[in-house]
């Protein structure tokens, strides 16, 4: 008695489908002669699985991306680092080329265009001066100090971020100084940047959870963590 039982259990593991003894699925026996190649169940399953596997790795990747961008960059002490996330570099005396924090640009996705304040304004302390818009919203920055717009640097609507200046400005040294953020500042603000992304790759699901978006592979970062919490994230950057 004990024998045929064992030998039914036997040929019941011998029948169990790869994907049932892989544990992937609860429960399939094979109707094919273990003749994967030709089906159709096999097919299916594998597909899903590499779906799988894509969404994760793509999850991944944008976290990994922005925190391997953060990770390259240093303080560069022929900038001059401003509060509200803005740049500056020296041209001549009183004029400066004014861009974006290489930190904020990590975080921006899929930026569509960039409104700069129109050139040959007096622009002043809080003033707003640029407007990133892209498939998440829209963010704004502020002057952080008193300034005249020349120019500006290249075509915001063609590739927002390339060259990173974006304007020339008149400014006289003593606004500059005024706004100025010192080494220790920048350094807290980049760890600050790290951390942010450090929590977020903390939290991506495993292999095989319900992805967050639906199943729509995440190519974005605020796709991974939702237009609102991408924006409070931006604004926390820009604080």
């Amino acid at each position: 008695m004990n024998n045929k039982n064992g030998y039914k259990s036997t040929n019941y593991e011998m029948m169990k489908c790869i994907w049932m003894a892989s544990n992937v699925v609860e429960y399939k026996l094979c109707n094919n002669q273990f003749d994967c190649e030709n089906c159709s169940f096999d097919k299916v399953i594998g597909n899903l699985s590499n779906e799988k596997e894509i969404q994760f790795n793509g999850i991944t990747n944008v976290a990994n991306i922005i925190f391997d961008k953060l990770q390259s960059i240093k303080y560069d002490n022929k900038i001059i680092y401003l509060k509200n996330n803005l740049i500056t570099k020296e041209i001549c005396h009183d004029t400066f080329y004014l861009g974006i924090n290489p930190i904020l640009i990590s975080f921006l996705d899929t930026v569509s265009s960039m409104m700069v304040y129109e050139c040959g304004k007096n622009i002043f302390t809080g003033q707003q001066i640029i407007q990133i818009l892209g498939e998440w919203g829209s963010v704004s920055l502020s002057a952080p100090m008193n300034f005249l717009i020349y120019d500006k640097v290249g075509d915001p609507t063609d590739n927002p971020f390339k060259p990173q200046w974006f304007a020339i400005i008149g400014v006289v040294h003593q606004e500059i100084s005024s706004s100025k953020l010192y080494q220790e500042e920048w350094d807290k603000m980049h760890e600050r940047a790290i951390s942010i992304i450090e929590d977020i790759k903390s939290h991506v699901p495993t292999v095989g959870e319900t992805m967050m978006d639906g199943g729509t592979q995440n190519k974005f970062l605020y796709q991974l963590v939702g237009k609102k919490r991408y924006l409070n994230i931006l604004d926390a950057l820009i604080a």
